[in-house]
């Protein structure tokens, strides 16, 4: 990194390994391709100007997830408008490297669609939470400290979220029952 200040490397070495985590968060928060890029960009931005008063009182990660989700929930103020469900559609997935046989890759993507597409339907504050907490592995804690609530605000939205993700993938989707057995579906029972 010739040319760089001593600020700017200690920037980047403390924040490159966050980079794809904090655009994936704004992905799950905004739900489009080109809002996630915009939010990550001015997330990133804005980590780079605040870096000098970065403290250490928190980890890197929930630093920067703090201000990735502030990021995203001002553009969404400013957007005022639901999430489309198409856009998600877009985001693929990759196999794991145990290579599944080709039903179970294809139920598994379909599970990863329709979570993604109920997790899109959710409000907005009850998406942020679930995102931080379940997707991205905040403590209550943490996320409390990111969103600058209480942590029973945490507790109750993250609660309400997940009962409506439940909900919504339980109503009319047989890949999400309570019964089903997991992952495996087309075999059959003796």
């Amino acid at each position: 990194m010739p040319g760089l200040n001593a600020n700017a490397q200690a920037f980047e070495a403390a924040v490159a390994p966050w980079e794809r985590q904090v655009y994936f968060t704004c992905l799950r928060i905004m739900g489009n391709r080109q809002d996630a890029e915009d939010c990550a960009q001015e997330a990133m931005l804005k980590a780079y100007q605040a870096f000098s008063g970065f403290r250490g009182e928190s980890k890197v990660s929930t630093w920067l997830y703090t201000i990735a989700a502030r990021c995203c929930m001002d553009a969404l103020r400013r957007r005022r408008e639901m999430v489309s469900l198409d856009n998600l559609r877009e985001v693929g997935w990759e196999a794991e490297s145990d290579e599944p046989s080709p039903y179970l890759q294809l139920e598994q993507a379909e599970r990863r669609r329709l979570l993604g597409e109920a997790i899109a339907r959710l409000p907005a504050e009850h998406r942020l939470v679930l995102t931080l907490c379940d997707l991205q592995g905040m403590s209550y804690e943490e996320a409390a400290r990111a969103l600058d609530c209480a942590l029973g605000t945490v507790k109750s939205r993250l609660s309400r979220a997940r009962a409506g993700l439940k909900q919504l993938l339980t109503a009319d989707g047989e890949l999400f029952h309570d019964n089903m057995r997991p992952m495996d579906e087309g075999r059959e029972s003796k």
